[in-house]
C-alpha cells in the first residue's frame, strides 16, 4: 500500500475449524473408548496433533465430541499419499471394537 498510496485493502477473518481438545477434555470416556479399541486391534495408540480441519472439529463443536482416530492413510494430501490394505484393515477392526467398547460401557 505505501507504493500504491490510492489502493485499499481489507481483511476479513472467518473462523473455520477450532481446536477440538477443548470439547474432548470435557469428555475423557471418548478418547479412553478410542484408545481402548485400537488395543483391541492389535495396535499401540500414539496420540499426536493433526492440523487443518476435519470432520471431527466441526462435530465436537455441534455438541458430538469426535476425536480422529484413524483410517490407514499416509502422507494425507501430499503428491505421496498412500494407504495400505493391512493398514484400513486395522481401521476397521478399530471402529468394530469401537463400537463394542461403547456397548459395553452403556
Amino acid at each position: 500500500l505505501l507504493h500504491y498510496p490510492n489502493s485499499s485493502a481489507k481483511l476479513e477473518i472467518k473462523e473455520q475449524y477450532r481446536n477440538m481438545k477443548e470439547v474432548l477434555k470435557k469428555h475423557p470416556q471418548v478418547t479412553d473408548y478410542a484408545e481402548e479399541a485400537i488395543r483391541r486391534a492389535g495396535l499401540t495408540p500414539k496420540k499426536s496433533s493433526i492440523r487443518g480441519g476435519t470432520d471431527g472439529s466441526r462435530l465436537s463443536f455441534m455438541g458430538l465430541p469426535c476425536p480422529n482416530i484413524f483410517a490407514g492413510g499416509h502422507a494425507f494430501h501430499s503428491r505421496h499419499e498412500w494407504v495400505c490394505v493391512q493398514d484400513m484393515e486395522k481401521a476397521a477392526q478399530t471402529i468394530v471394537h469401537l463400537a463394542m467398547v461403547w456397548e459395553e460401557n452403556s
